[in-house]
């Protein structure tokens, strides 16, 4: 999309949402290598980075750290931010690169602001049921 866009002389910027542990899929990489060295400066990244998929902690998976710097190697321009934090997140988009693809890693914690829910891997795929939606609910609200 944002080659086309390129190609057909558009204004549009494509965005593409990735989690840290999609990183570790092959296809990735390789798009964003293409993206690097053809300059798609209308190619946005944002990349939830809460450091944990399906199976574990990404560390102990396939630890990719340091992230930002493999992107960067790849000609992107690099931004890191508390993904928790909207002024941060409208500060990253605002200050997007004209000249390369840009990503904005989001560090973020899975379940923020609910207890039982907060940095445990059991939330990463499971829905809660009514109790435990009521009582995140009523954490996230007061």
């Amino acid at each position: 999309m944002a080659l086309a866009g390129r190609l057909d002389n558009r204004s549009y910027k494509v965005y593409v949402l990735l989690s840290d542990g999609e990183l570790n899929e092959g296809s990735v990489w390789e798009a964003v290598a293409f993206a690097g060295h053809h300059g798609l400066s209308n190619l946005v990244a944002l990349v939830d980075a809460n450091k944990m998929q399906a199976l574990g902690h990404t560390r102990d998976i396939i630890d990719l750290e340091p992230i930002a710097e493999k992107w960067h190697q790849f000609r992107w321009h690099t931004q890191e931010i508390d993904g928790h934090d909207f002024t941060q997140i409208l500060e990253a988009v605002t200050a997007l690169s004209n000249n390369k693809p840009n990503v904005i890693i989001m560090h973020t914690i899975k379940g923020k602001g609910v207890s039982f829910m907060e940095d445990n891997i059991l939330w990463h795929y499971r829905a809660p049921d009514d109790e435990e939606y009521e009582k995140a609910l009523k954490e996230l609200t007061g």
